[in-house]
């Protein structure tokens, strides 16, 4: 293999949102001594490209490529060389292609995207690797080692012949898994008469305390030493979807009834209602909307383990803290394992609603495809929830700033393919927002109309008199005289949804 030349990358957009071996071996010209190697076509030819192993043999061989450029003198670390003056010297061609370099392998090592290594190793990210170099230590056996140690239990699996082949996102989402939807089989889905909100709300309410004591009681019992109810979690799931399908804007209003007193509970049943509805929107056969349900309204479940002093804690936690708080996925298996019916994508979306696209999430670092299609929905409904709840440290952001926020995070900690039909699903002001309309009123978004835009609203305050007015609802796309200005916080004017839904 020729040997890699650092002063190549200078210049080079290395700024990757999420982790591709393919892309990266291209970036560094490094394409055909590597696909060209016996091993990494071999594999691809047994595989396919989308199966890990095939990455982990790309990532292990690149690195031998820049075996050579790896064990050259560096610069010495500069901490202020970011603050220099742009006039380009050959010493900041230098210094800025062996960040780059350094950055390159950091990501080959973790299988992590470069802006998910910017934030694992921070600004500082090139000191250690220059200064060992200066110590004469061999930086290839530094990152190989690191490449060894994230990459060892994978392989071993891989050996005894543990790993499948891992399928595409695309067919992911069609394939049957019969072991994860088998108990949701005896659901018959009888004829679904849709009903007014008004209507259908009220037992949209219902079912959200009902929730709430479900889980509430079921973690108790375990607690107790009994067995988790399975097959009362199915039956409410059960419920759930029957209430969306007869109007789903009343399930999604009354998402926003959380408190921080049953924060957890209404949280989990919350984000049921969102897999629910996103399992709709992405045309998925019955039974894969009602395992995803039941996945999202269990995969918090160890939170209640969780000392109410960290729960509740209103200021930036501690890392100890922050380190127990990723215990709950531990205690959450814990509480499913008292059941031994647990359909396996329940475990996939508890294990994997926190990790992120980039690698940057936990607790294993996971990547894009070694991510399930369930772990990556449980990630989006989580977040959005959690954005738009009202909780101890912070306040609810609106619909459309959680939206806006999370997009940002779409192809780094999201799935941009399921993010994008999930944001669309929601409209461009979805139920629960606050808007100032046109007659100087300020009102809340109870439903959206079949073109995804809002259809009844409830008006609920007066900007003019600076008093509250009482509730009027009225069909905002029947006609133009009343139009939506703009969406407002409703935190801005005291206002919560929570208080006008019923």
């Amino acid at each position: 293999m020729a040997t890699f030349d650092v002063l190549s990358l200078f210049g080079v957009n290395i700024d990757f949102g999420y982790f591709n071996a393919f892309e990266l071996v291209d970036t560094l010209g490094l394409h055909s001594q590597v696909l060209g190697t016996a091993r990494v076509g071999n594999l691809i030819e047994k595989h396919g490209e989308k199966h890990h192993i095939v990455s982990i043999a790309i990532r292990q061989v690149a690195l031998s490529g820049l075996k050579g450029a790896l064990e050259n003198r560096m610069l010495p670390h500069d901490p202020s060389f970011y603050e220099q003056p742009t006039a380009i010297t050959e010493y900041e061609r230098r210094y800025e292609a062996e960040d780059k370099l350094i950055l390159l392998c950091f990501s080959l090592a973790f299988g992590k995207s470069v802006v998910g290594v910017r934030r694992l190793e921070g600004a500082q990210f090139s000191k250690l690797p220059r200064e060992l170099l200066s110590k004469k230590h061999s930086l290839y056996q530094y990152f190989r080692q690191l490449l060894n140690d994230n990459t060892r239990d994978y392989v071993l699996s891989y050996k005894e012949g543990k790993v499948d082949s891992l399928e595409p996102f695309e067919s992911a989402l069609s394939l049957p898994s019969t072991n994860a939807v088998e108990q949701s089989q005896a659901l018959a889905k009888p004829v679904i008469e849709p009903v007014t909100f008004a209507k259908e709300v009220q037992t949209a309410l219902g079912l959200m305390s009902q929730g709430v004591e479900l889980i509430t009681k079921q973690v108790k019992a375990v607690f107790a030493g009994r067995q988790l109810d399975l097959d009362a979690f199915h039956k409410y799931c059960h419920k759930l979807n029957l209430s969306y399908e007869r109007n789903p804007n009343a399930l999604l209003a009354v998402r926003h009834i959380q408190d921080t007193d049953d924060y957890i509970a209404q949280h989990g049943v919350a984000c049921a209602i969102l897999a629910c509805h996103m399992g709709r929107a992405l045309q998925l056969d019955e039974r894969f909307v009602h395992v995803m349900t039941l996945g999202a309204l269990l995969f918090d479940l160890g939170r209640f383990k969780l000392p109410e002093l960290i729960t509740k804690k209103t200021g930036k936690l501690t890392e100890a803290e922050f380190q127990l708080v990723r215990r709950h996925l531990n205690f959450g298996e814990v509480l499913l394992n008292s059941n031994d019916n647990v359909p396996k994508v329940i475990y996939q979306m508890l294990w994997e609603h926190h990790e992120r696209m980039d690698g940057s999430g936990y607790p294993q670092g996971k990547i894009d495809h070694e991510i399930s299609v369930y772990g990556k929905i449980g990630a989006i409904v989580d977040a959005y929830d959690s954005l738009t709840s009202e909780q101890s440290h912070r306040q609810a952001l609106t619909p459309v700033e959680a939206l806006d926020k999370i997009q940002i995070e779409s192809g780094l900690a999201f799935d941009p393919k399921l993010m994008s039909i999930f944001v669309n699903s929601l409209g461009s002001v979805p139920v629960g927002s606050c808007v100032e309309l046109s007659n100087g009123r300020l009102a809340f978004v109870l439903t959206l109309n079949n073109a995804l835009e809002p259809s009844l609203i409830r008006q609920v305050y007066s900007l003019t008199s600076k008093t509250f007015i009482p509730p009027t609802d009225l069909p905002i796309d029947k006609g133009e005289d009343v139009l939506i200005a703009r969406t407002v916080s409703p935190s801005s004017y005291g206002l919560r949804f929570i208080d006008h839904i019923g």
